[in-house]
């Protein structure tokens, strides 16, 4: 007789179903932005590495020869060092600071003790050392 008091619930209302998808978006996104900020440090940490290797291989041609005219063989000793950009090309040159995840050379006109400066545009657009950068020198 009084069976329309006694209601048989069995699921979920919309707004339950609403609010749990809400809070799997706020999640979703949060973890999609700390995933997005992890990728630009390793690749920042990749440019790193290749300024240290171009440091190294520019310090052991200076030890290798007489004089500090390395400079014009920056661009082949860079090739030749099979360097990858995190894009996934190579790097054929002396880059350039307009490039991300480029390695740049520079050796001041004014620098007659065969200084050369190392360093690269990170990915966010900030250079990845504090001027001048890594330094090699005979």
């Amino acid at each position: 007789m009084y069976m329309y008091l006694h209601k048989n619930k069995k699921g979920f209302t919309l707004i339950e179903l609403m609010v749990v998808v809400a809070i799997i978006g706020i999640l979703a996104l949060l973890g999609l932005r700390l995933y997005t900020g992890q990728q630009q440090k390793a690749k920042n940490a990749i440019v790193k590495a290749n300024c240290g290797t171009v440091q190294t291989l520019i310090q052991a041609n200076l030890a290798d020869s007489t004089t500090t005219e390395v400079y014009t063989g920056i661009d082949s000793l860079i090739e030749s060092a099979g360097i990858h950009i995190p894009d996934g090309a190579q790097q054929e040159a002396n880059g350039s600071l307009d490039n991300e995840g480029e390695v740049v050379v520079t050796n001041p006109a004014d620098d007659t003790n065969g200084v050369f400066y190392i360093n690269a545009t990170g990915f966010g657009g900030s250079t990845v050392y504090d001027a001048p950068g890594l330094s090699a020198r005979k």
